[in-house]
């Protein structure tokens, strides 16, 4: 698994399906800061997650809690997945997903099973708050957005 010292690709979120949609959402590129992974599907190989976010403002409530806005389940659907790294328990609340194009075979490494992801595979890695964590790497991503009522 590669070294997560590396920021989101903006550009590439941007132009993937939905991505623009997504950052049109949300006002910004979302590194998913606190949303909790709804759902994680493997199967023939591709791979669904879902999470619940939200925009946080800089406002407070009566009670000095950040106020939350724009509720929204996100799905990231990912088709030809190369390789998966997961750890940890099933239940999770991200606090940082990152993604990027690989810029070389760095993650070729390590796969026993699995032909391993090569230059230009697209690299989902989520850190956690608590929970599962970790690493998938596709040849296609794509976003869904679904609003939800606060």
């Amino acid at each position: 698994m590669s070294s997560t010292d590396w920021e989101n690709d903006q550009t590439l979120f941007a132009s993937l399906t939905g991505g623009q949609t997504v950052i049109d959402w949300f006002g910004f590129c979302p590194r998913f800061h606190d949303a909790s992974l709804e759902r994680l599907e493997i199967a023939n190989g591709n791979v669904l997650l879902a999470i619940h976010a939200f925009r946080m403002t800089d406002e407070l409530d009566k009670h000095g809690r950040f106020i939350c806005d724009r509720h929204a389940i996100v799905t990231l659907r990912m088709r030809g997945v190369s390789g998966i790294t997961l750890y940890g328990s099933a239940g999770s609340i991200i606090f940082d997903l990152k993604i990027r194009r690989l810029p070389s075979d760095e993650a070729a490494t390590n796969w026993k099973t699995c032909a391993a992801p090569v230059k230009g595979d697209i690299e989902v890695t989520f850190d956690t708050s608590m929970g599962l964590y970790g690493t998938i790497y596709t040849k296609e991503l794509g976003f869904g957005l679904q609003p939800m009522p606060k």
